[in-house]
């Protein structure tokens, strides 16, 4: 190092050294009042010729500043918990305990309502005790209470129907439906589907239209169209070969299905594939490739993301919706599938044109089949068009020749069937124990709401339907209910109440809703208020049929009409009867 350096370096550091003679200013016992020098006053910013500390700090004070800081933050710290004291976090259990006193509070308060509508009509001047009186009130209340959760958890489960079939009153009169929007398809709609809370309802068509409605208020809003499938897509991410789509009619859409818990809307057609669409964004998501056939039938099982579909290749297939990924598929029908539909629990049950139903039990990895009665001299072709869920291990199917049955998995042949209840002339085939009496009043319930519609049975053509008019193209069932519909290209949507613990009673036909042209999807909201259909000129699977007469869209039919009951009238007839009795005896 050279000598320049050195000499600056002992510079450097003899200017932040103090030297010996300086230091004994600080001393109180050597400073004899004499002045610091002029370099140590200047760095006295108090005054007070106490600069030490501006030069020279110790370990030991260092430690004690970190200490003496630390207690402070302590003693911080304590006086705000002892000023804002923790709340307490509940635990899972608590929470659980908490929900569920709150829960049974308010069924005690719906309890107590009832309880207070029924003691109103009991006399309160019986000689009972009033403790006595207070106990039978107290146990009654439980038990209804006891009731209701054991029906909650039922329904919940997939085992109880909410009974409202029996609520559902035919009026004097046939009431048309309400189209929400005429332009919004402008081909036969294929589907519909209704959401969980019956808020929301989606519809597709033939001519790949996309439409979600707002129930209440009929306000439409139109999704993208399904994207086209390249030739550069295939090669690179497959579903090419027997999956490409079709040259011609590759944007004819012919199911629906929504989970309203996932957010999520599927749709499939003609393309051989099923399009995923988010509901709150109203986007494409994506789409899934397999099938090597027209996609005819998706639903979901009921609150979650599992999704099984149908196709025209014989096929049912099973989707993730949560991981967006393909699952399982599903062989056994012979011929192509044309309705698929399932429930709580992880099944699924299809219909083909076979004649076949099929209940696949996917956790098992089994199926059960089904099938129709060939015996029945008033049935002509047993091929089966759609199928809809009443429970878990009961379903209600429609056939072609107008047949309507319902199935349970504890029988290989069905509980009850209808033959011919849709149609135009041909007398109802009635299941055993029936008499003809109910079977022609059933068959003039369809005649008078054929009459309503200007449907003439003379008509050969059959209103432009064919021979097509009697085939039974949707059905739906209410979820939760026991309240079905089964819908066909005769003019009219039947009503059924579903009851599967009965024997001779299992299926009882209800009133029938005028409704012109090939009814192509049914919804039936859980409230029983309403019913949706999608009407459409033409057959779904087909343009073998045509109805003129008929206007493409979705109808809203009121099912909570306020009926009159006619014993009203019938006693003002009598009154005016005796009134006009007595004018007449007056006279004499």
């Amino acid at each position: 190092m050279s000598s320049k350096a050195t000499k600056g370096k002992k510079r450097k550091q003899s200017d932040r050294r103090l030297d010996e003679r300086d230091l004994d200013y600080f001393d109180d016992d050597v400073n004899d009042g004499k002045l610091p020098p002029d370099h140590v006053r200047d760095n006295d910013d108090d005054g007070d010729g106490d600069a030490k500390d501006l030069f020279y700090e110790s370990e030991d004070d260092a430690l004690t500043k970190k200490e003496k800081r630390k207690r402070e933050d302590e003693a911080e710290q304590l006086e705000h918990e002892e000023n804002h004291p923790p709340e307490k976090r509940e635990t899972a259990e608590e929470k659980r305990t908490r929900l569920a006193r709150l829960y049974l509070e308010k069924l005690r308060r719906e309890a107590a309502l009832e309880g207070d509508d029924e003691e109103s009509d009991v006399d309160e001047d019986e000689d009972v005790d009033p403790s006595v009186r207070k106990k039978r009130r107290d146990l009654d209340s439980h038990d209804r209470l006891a009731n209701k959760l054991a029906n909650e958890a039922a329904e919940a489960a997939g085992r109880h129907f909410r009974e409202i079939a029996d609520g559902v009153k035919p009026t004097k009169t046939p009431v048309l439906g309400t189209y929400f929007s005429r332009k919004a398809h402008k081909q036969s709609v294929t589907g519909v589907c209704l959401s969980s809370d019956d808020r929301t309802a989606y519809s597709v068509s033939k001519d790949g239209a996309i439409v979600e409605w707002d129930v209440e208020t009929g306000k439409r809003t139109k999704y993208p169209r399904c994207p086209v499938v390249t030739q550069e897509e295939m090669r690179t991410k497959g579903g090419g070969g027997p999956m490409a789509p079709p040259r011609s009619g590759a944007g004819i859409l012919l199911t629906v299905a929504c989970a309203s818990e996932k957010n999520i809307v599927a749709v499939g057609g003609n393309d051989k594939r099923i399009h995923v669409f988010d509901t709150r964004m109203k986007k494409f998501v994506t789409t899934f490739a397999g099938h090597r056939g027209a996609v005819t039938g998706l639903t979901f099982r009921h609150g979650t993301g599992q999704m099984f579909s149908c196709s025209e290749d014989r096929t049912v297939k099973i989707w993730s919706v949560d991981d967006m990924a393909y699952v399982d598929t599903l062989f056994g029908h012979q011929s192509e599938l044309n309705g698929i539909d399932a429930h709580k629990r992880e099944r699924c049950a299809t219909v083909s044109s076979d004649r076949t139903l099929r209940a696949w039990k996917v956790a098992e990895d089994s199926q059960l089949v089904f099938r129709p009665s060939m015996n029945d001299e008033k049935r002509t072709d047993y091929a089966m068009e759609c199928v809809a869920s009443v429970s878990h291990d009961h379903w209600i199917t429609g056939a072609r020749d107008g047949a309507v049955s319902l199935w349970s998995a504890s029988k290989k042949k069905p509980l009850s069937t209808f033959s011919n209840v849709h149609g135009y002339d041909e007398p109802i085939g009635l299941p055993k124990n029936w008499e003809e009496e109910d079977g022609e009043i059933v068959l003039a319930d369809r005649m008078a709401t054929q009459e309503f519609l200007n449907l003439s049975v003379e008509d050969r053509n059959r209103g432009g339907c064919g021979y097509l008019a009697s085939s039974v193209v949707s059905a739906a069932v209410g979820r939760g209910t026991n309240l079905c519909a089964t819908g066909a290209g005769d003019g009219t949507i039947r009503l059924w109440k579903a009851t599967p613990g009965a024997k001779d009673t299992a299926l009882e036909p209800k009133h029938s809703l005028p409704q012109r042209g090939f009814v192509n999807g049914l919804a039936i909201a859980s409230s029983g208020k309403f019913l949706l259909a999608g009407v459409g000129q033409e057959p779904r699977l087909g343009r073998w049929g045509r109805d003129a007469g008929a206007k493409n869209g979705v109808v809203m039919h009121r099912l909570d009409h306020i009926v009159e009951d006619d014993s009203d009238d019938d006693d003002e007839e009598d009154s005016d009867d005796d009134s006009m009795d007595d004018d007449d005896e007056e006279d004499e």
